[in-house]
């Protein structure tokens, strides 16, 4: 797994705030002048750790994709049982501070501006493809008799159908539907469904 960019305690004060202004008002709802004042900096400061919006909100989306990668392998300490690490990953990326409203927002943000911004479109695709790697990595741990072409696929339609869970959790809130779903992507992980 890529290692997260350090950042300094005003480069990361900067970001929250980009991803505050992005989760409040997307991409239009960022601009330096209103970042500067968000993160209780100057402009001149803000300048000098960001050449402009692109740099900056290209920097905010990987910190939230690093975020969430960290907090997915942060919820497998200290599970034990290779099934049961699974299924805590799989339920890493809908912890409840992530299924909050400015996160739902964020989130659309970042997929919708990864269609039009190829620099934030990377980032997505990076943060998915070592999401994949991980699990993949997993699964093979708890079904080391299957392939890594066969735990792989198995990785993407979880990764596929949780993202369609996280779509209607963010559009209708439905507990039960969420973990049922949850419970669907264990299944598709481990084989047992």
């Amino acid at each position: 797994m890529a290692e997260p960019r350090t950042t300094s305690g005003t480069q990361e004060q900067i970001l929250d705030a980009v991803l505050s202004r992005l989760a409040e008002g997307g991409i239009a709802g960022v601009s330096m002048r209103a970042v500067a004042t968000e993160a209780d900096v100057s402009l001149g400061l803000l300048n000098y750790h960001f050449p402009g919006k692109q740099a900056l909100i290209a920097a905010a989306v990987q910190v939230a994709c690093d975020r969430l990668l960290a907090e997915s392998m942060v919820s497998i300490d200290g599970v034990t049982g290779a099934d049961e690490r699974v299924r805590t990953f799989i339920r890493g990326t809908m912890a409840e501070e992530f299924l909050s409203s400015e996160n739902r927002r964020l989130r659309l943000v970042i997929w919708a501006a990864g269609r039009l911004d190829p620099e934030i479109g990377k980032t997505d695709l990076k943060f998915y493809c070592e999401y994949v790697d991980r699990m993949t990595e997993m699964i093979l741990q708890a079904r080391p008799e299957l392939s890594a072409t066969g735990a792989r696929e198995r990785a993407v339609d979880v990764s596929l159908t949780q993202n369609g869970l996280w779509l209607n959790w963010a559009r209708f809130g439905d507990r039960e539907a969420l973990e049922r779903g949850l419970q669907r992507c264990e299944a598709i992980a481990l084989g047992d469904g």
